[in-house]
């Protein structure tokens, strides 16, 4: 029996046509059931006030709940967002869920501790059991080295107020140190490499200086990132209350 080759050629041809088309028609309708095409990409969030948050989802098709209100951050407005999941960046479809943490409304106040005349060690004790920040310290002349004379507690990014015993600040508020400089102008920059990121301000701060801009890479917990980079150099001699910057990563891996 001879084979008729055009008309198999003609079978297969016609065969893959068919299962080609049903493989679009169902491709399309799973794409268009799963929104597939209408991707977005979670807007940030972190610092809205929950009536622009309101706004801005609406925009994107995306709604919002409240799952909790964490401590109070002085570095953002009352009942702004202070986090929020998924985070900024996300991909993810239409009317999805973003479940935010906000700055609570309400603030707890605490009295200021008796911080004159303190040792720096001290008023960092203190401080941090009153459940405030540590913020930078400033050298003033007085001929002992690191004894408070004064603090101020940071309104804003740039303004300050001169804080007494017993005055009643926010709690977590943010507490700049005035110490003396023990008629010493200068201080030798200390080695940071290889430390962990979380001991570098306290660090620094033993050693008359602050901690200046932070550069972290790959990000995942600041426990776990190690500076491999400082800007001053160690051993070098600056002013004291001077500003160190550092490098950081999550790894000790290629750091030289």
């Amino acid at each position: 029996m001879k084979l008729n080759y055009k008309f198999l050629i003609y079978l297969f041809l016609g065969l893959f046509i068919f299962f080609f088309l049903v493989f679009k028609i169902v491709d399309f309708s799973l794409k268009r059931y799963t929104l597939h095409h209408n991707i977005i990409d979670v807007p940030s969030l972190v610092g809205l006030s929950l009536s622009s948050v309101e706004d801005t989802l609406e925009k994107y098709n995306l709604e919002f709940i409240i799952i909790d209100s964490a401590a109070y951050n002085p570095d953002y407005a009352r009942g702004s967002i202070l986090s929020h999941a998924p985070k900024a960046g996300s991909e993810v479809k239409p009317e999805r869920k973003i479940y935010l943490t906000i700055n609570p409304l309400t603030v707890h106040y605490i009295p200021f501790p008796n911080l004159k005349n303190k040792s720096l060690r001290q008023g960092i004790n203190l401080l941090e059991n009153s459940a405030f920040r540590i913020g930078n310290i400033y050298y003033v002349d007085h001929f002992a080295k690191d004894v408070i004379r004064y603090s101020e507690v940071m309104l804003d990014s740039i303004l300050s107020n001169r804080v007494n015993f017993h005055d009643t600040l926010p709690k977590f508020s943010v507490i700049n140190l005035y110490l003396g400089n023990g008629h010493i102008e200068n201080v030798m920059v200390p080695s940071l490499l290889g430390l962990e990121f979380n001991m570098v301000k306290s660090k620094l701060n033993n050693n008359s200086l602050n901690l200046g801009n932070s550069y972290l890479e790959d990000v995942n917990n600041d426990t776990l990132m190690i500076v491999y980079q400082q800007d001053p150099l160690p051993n070098k001699e600056l002013e004291l209350g001077s500003f160190i910057n550092v490098w950081a990563k999550d790894t000790l891996i290629d750091i030289k």
